[in-house]
């Protein structure tokens, strides 16, 4: 796997348990405070899903966590140069 691919692979992945967790506490707090309607839940997943890609876009993931993928990659032998 290239480490574009990686890092593209990570950066979604942290949306997704930004979202998550975004929506998880926020259901939490509001529950406290009375049964929230459909609507209400919908504007919060809607809302933390926004949030979330915004913040997954500056998050910056360090490339070299990726480079030791890429070296083990690179050592293992190609089909077509066995031949």
């Amino acid at each position: 796997m290239s480490t574009k691919s990686s890092l593209k692979s990570a950066k979604k992945t942290a949306k997704n348990e930004i979202e998550s967790v975004l929506i998880k506490e926020l259901n939490n707090v509001t529950a406290k405070f009375g049964p929230g309607s459909k609507k209400f839940k919908k504007s919060i997943e809607k809302s933390s899903k926004r949030l979330a890609k915004k913040l997954s876009k500056e998050i910056k993931i360090d490339e070299s966590f990726f480079a030791n993928e890429s070296i083990t990659d690179e050592s293992k032998p190609n089909k077509d140069n066995a031949k």
